[in-house]
This record gives C-alpha cells, sequence and structure tokens, in this order.
C-alpha cells in the first residue's frame, strides 16, 4: 500500500512539473485591445486548441471576438475561431501556423468514479500551477440536450475564474478528464448547491461533437426539442428489427412547444436513424445532428412500440434562448 501511495505522488509530481502540458493562454482582442483572458489546451499536433466559449465573445454584445493571441510556452500566435458550441460552453480555436504541437491525450474512454484525484492548473505568471482535487460524483446522463448539470461530473476542488477553458487532468495518468467552464446549476428551492463543489464537463462529450463542429466549422446549437439516453435492458430486445436496424437511443425528454413535440415525437420513442446514418449511441445521435447542422434538412426514423415506424422530415433550427438545458 505505501508503495501505491509514493507511485501516484510521484506521478503526480511529475506532471505538475511538466512545462505547459499543452495547456495555452489565450487573449481576446477587440479593437486591438485585450477583453478577454482565458486558458485553452491543445487537443491536435496541427494546433487546434479547446476551450471556453464565454471567452471568445465581446460583452455586452455577446459577438464573436475576431482577433486571437494564444500564447504557448514562450511563443504567440495568431488564431481563428473553427467552431463553437454555445450550449455547453465550448469553442475551437486554431493556431494559425504550419508548426506541429505535442497535444494533451483526453482520456475520452475511461469512465469517472468518485475518489478519483484531478488536477486543474492556473498560469502564475509564465508558471503554471497545479490545483489538487478528487471527483466526489459523477454524471447521471449523457445527453445535456435537457438538462445540462446532469451530463456534468462534481468535483471537490476550487478553480479560479482565471482557468476558464483550462484542462482537468486525471492526477494519476496526466489524461485530461473534463473542461472547466465555470457552470453553475441554476438555483431551485429546495435545493441547497455546495459551493465547495465545482462542475466539470466531460471530455468525452466534448469529443462526441468535436470532429463534428470542427468540419462543419458551426458556431450554433442546434436542437431537436428532445434528449435521448441509452437503450434500456428491454429496450434492447426489440433489435434487431425486421427492417435490420439493430440499437438506437431512446426518447428521453420531450421540451414543450419544441419542434419533437410539434412532429409528433414522444417520451419512449427510439431513434434509429438520422437521415441516412444508423444511430447506436447518444455519441452517435450528437456527432450527427452537429454534422448536419442548423438550416440542414434531416429526416428522422423512429421506432414506435417495438414495431410501428415513423419517419418526419425536419429542418434543423437553433436552440431558442428559452430553451436553454437546465
Amino acid at each position: 500500500m505505501k508503495f501505491v501511495i509514493c507511485l501516484l505522488l510521484t506521478t503526480a509530481s511529475l506532471i505538475a512539473q511538466t512545462p505547459n502540458r499543452g495547456v495555452v493562454s489565450i487573449a481576446g482582442l477587440k479593437n486591438g485591445q485585450v477583453v478577454n483572458r482565458c486558458l485553452g489546451f491543445i487537443v491536435e499536433k496541427e494546433g487546434f486548441v479547446l476551450t471556453h466559449y464565454d471567452n471568445l465573445i465581446s460583452q455586452p454584445d455577446g459577438l464573436l471576438l475576431e482577433k486571437f493571441e494564444v500564447t504557448s510556452g514562450m511563443k504567440s500566435y495568431d488564431a481563428e475561431i473553427i467552431g463553437v458550441e454555445p450550449t455547453i460552453n465550448m469553442g475551437i480555436l486554431k493556431l494559425e501556423t504550419e508548426e506541429t504541437f505535442t497535444p494533451v491525450t483526453c482520456a475520452v474512454k475511461r469512465d469517472i468514479a468518485p475518489g478519483m484525484l484531478l488536477q486543474a492548473v492556473l498560469f502564475e505568471g509564465s508558471s503554471l500551477k497545479s490545483i489538487d482535487g478528487q471527483v466526489t460524483a459523477f454524471n447521471t446522463k449523457l445527453c445535456y440536450q435537457h438538462s445540462l448539470g446532469s451530463t456534468m461530473f462534481r468535483a471537490k476542488i476550487t478553480i479560479p475564474a482565471a482557468s476558464l477553458g483550462g484542462p482537468v487532468f486525471y492526477a494519476d495518468t496526466g489524461e485530461v478528464a473534463a473542461l472547466f467552464t465555470g457552470y453553475k446549476p441554476e438555483v431551485e428551492q429546495g435545493h441547497a448547491e455546495d459551493t465547495s463543489e465545482t462542475h466539470l464537463l466531460p471530455i468525452n462529450l466534448c469529443f462526441n461533437i468535436y470532429e463534428s463542429l470542427k468540419t462543419k466549422r458551426s458556431l450554433k446549437s442546434p436542437w431537436t426539442g428532445f434528449s435521448v439516453r441509452p437503450l434500456n435492458e428491454q429496450e434492447q430486445q426489440l433489435f434487431p428489427t425486421a427492417k435490420k436496424h439493430h440499437g438506437g437511443v431512446a426518447i428521453e425528454d420531450v421540451w414543450e412547444n419544441s419542434p419533437a413535440e410539434k412532429l409528433g415525437i414522444q417520451a419512449g420513442d427510439i431513434l434509429v436513424q438520422f437521415s441516412y446514418n444508423r444511430i447506436l449511441s447518444v455519441g452517435d445521435f450528437q456527432k450527427w445532428l452537429y454534422m448536419y447542422g442548423v438550416g440542414h434538412p434531416v429526416k428522422l426514423m423512429i421506432l414506435r412500440n417495438g414495431t410501428e415506424y415513423l419517419v418526419t422530415d425536419y429542418v434543423i433550427e437553433e436552440r431558442p434562448q428559452w430553451a436553454k438545458p437546465k
């Protein structure tokens, strides 16, 4: 036991001493003046950077800034916006250079569990400081369309606002576990929020839509008006179907006055196909929703009561402000 503890502490210490760890400092400029500062982290060797959406816009108009300066190590680079997702507060920048970089490693397939040790980061001057913490509760849902808070995990860790957009690492491996967005849930009657806990956006959720955002260069939040969940055991028994579908995702919640409600989609229906693309997971649904994007016509193929197929046409809309996830 002493050996294991010593190994973990040594590993965490080595991680903390690694220069930059793929973390960058981002300055947003307007009329030549710095108006926003935040962190980000390099996720591809070509210089693609994952960061926080709110620091890519100007206040109070909410318009995307057009110029960014990103500092990595001792060098600074201009950067452009590639894509954003305002709903979950995520953005992608690309450094305007032909240089290659050492990206972080993202733990997109690692399951989160209470007690796991974490490290967030903070720049103090030109040096990177580690902030220790641990997971207290894991996320209960995979789809954020209706409930943003339940897709995040909670941790006993205090991260300053200056670290918005920065990564949160697993202390034992140095892999990125989450993106820090500063999210705080709405105050609900009868629920006392633990102010010592921080809500963190799991990195696997970010990467469910990352490639689609990058490819589509999406700057808007697409939505259908419903959220989805994995199939339960009873629903899995419905497959394969006569039309040779081998799975899908269940419709969990339908927003009142949403496109889904107007199309007649109901909770308990199973989405099996999104235009020509078979849907087998929540990640598949999120990927294709963003790959088509706002304004694109799609066909939704729904399985109802295990045997009845419904096919409906839908032009993907931008999520309205009133429909922001809880």
